[in-house]
């Protein structure tokens, strides 16, 4: 399994238990230092804008670049401060051939933050946040691992964002007096 130091995962058991939020709070730190990225990859498939700027369609797939202000999660990325971001719509089964073709279209050398339940069974980021809220019917099968920390939902609101650093090419929680 690759190891990507750049890359900060988010993923949690459900609906509203503070994933985009955590992301946004995230992405807004490390924007006041360094351009960011950022992902939010959905296995359902949801009718698109008009509008969209679809980089990339299959039937197992879609990568489209945002630049809609809405209320959608990946459009709240890009207000945080993301340099860019793309939306993924993509079954499970197909995200290692997507993660290949969004590592042509990101640079690897910068800070990104994406927002995946299933990636974190094909690589190993520098952190993995697993926002585990009380509804446990929806929990996911998500490996153990080194980069991974379980947290509440309301752990992931009070997480002390001002520690998460891009040092030396590699997303770090740093240790402040």
């Amino acid at each position: 399994m690759n190891y990507y130091p750049n890359i900060l995962l988010i993923a949690g058991n459900g609906r509203n238990v503070g994933k985009t939020t955590l992301a946004c709070r995230v992405i807004a730190q490390l924007a006041k230092t360094t351009e960011v990225y950022a992902v939010k990859i959905s296995s359902h498939f949801h009718v698109l804008d008009k509008e969209a700027d679809i980089l990339m369609e299959t039937s197992d797939c879609c990568i489209v670049n945002e630049t809609l202000d809405s209320s959608k999660d990946s459009s709240r990325m890009l207000k945080a401060g993301a340099t860019t971001v793309f939306y993924v719509q993509c079954k499970n089964e197909h995200l290692p051939v997507m993660f290949e073709q969004l590592r042509q279209l990101l640079p690897m050398d910068k800070p990104l933050i994406i927002e995946s339940g299933g990636l974190y069974n094909i690589l190993e980021p520098s952190i993995f946040y697993y926002i585990r809220g009380k509804d446990t019917s929806k929990e996911k099968l998500v490996r153990e691992g080194r980069s991974r920390i379980n947290v509440t939902p309301d752990e992931a609101a009070g997480l002390d964002i001002e520690k998460i650093a891009f040092i030396n090419g590699g997303i770090t929680k740093t240790k402040q007096s």
